[in-house]
């Protein structure tokens, strides 16, 4: 299967949109770059890490990273798509994913569950999530497709937390095989 999609997680596609440290009425916002610490794993050579703008103690926040998915066909019979998400966060993260046809109104149409996991809390760990979906062509026509991820993350408790913030880094990758 040839890889379709290739991508990390950043500011500017995944906004924070529940996060127990954010003041009422200041949500969804943009995740802001956090530096790794020296102890942080690298997902294929990234390690460009992300965290809410806010910053607490035991805080959790919840990631909705969204990620295009080019080339859909027009005229297939079948397009088997398989997604593997790799995550990493410095204390306990849940991803969820969901693959999303869109109409041209840009309309959800179609909305397909692909995985759930956790990295169990182990901050030294890539923890990898996979999903497989099989899309018939009638669905396709005309429309586009995204795949949606949220991630929970709860930060790390620790006194002088300033100096040990709450850390996410993701990696989407999709394959695909279209058949004629």
């Amino acid at each position: 299967m040839p890889i379709v999609l290739q991508e990390f997680t950043t500011p500017t596609n995944t906004l924070v949109i529940a996060d127990t440290a954010a003041a009422p009425g200041t949500l969804p916002t943009p995740a802001v770059f956090q530096p790794p610490a020296l102890t942080s794993p690298a997902i294929d050579g990234n390690n460009n890490y992300i965290w809410s703008p806010n910053n607490a103690s035991g805080q959790t926040v919840t990631f909705r990273s969204t990620f295009a998915v080019p080339g859909l066909p027009i005229l297939s019979v079948v397009l088997p798509v398989s997604a593997t998400y790799a995550f990493a966060a410095n204390e306990t993260a849940t991803v969820t994913a969901t693959l999303e046809i869109i109409n041209i109104l840009g309309v959800v149409v179609l909305s397909i569950p692909l995985f759930t996991d956790s990295n169990d809390g182990n901050p030294q760990n890539v923890e990898i999530a996979v999903g497989e979906a099989l899309i018939a062509a009638g669905v396709l026509v005309g429309n586009s497709a995204r795949i949606v991820v949220d991630a929970t993350v709860t930060a790390p408790i620790t006194p002088g937390y300033d100096t040990n913030l709450g850390r996410y880094l993701g990696e989407l990758t999709v394959s695909a095989l279209v058949s004629l």
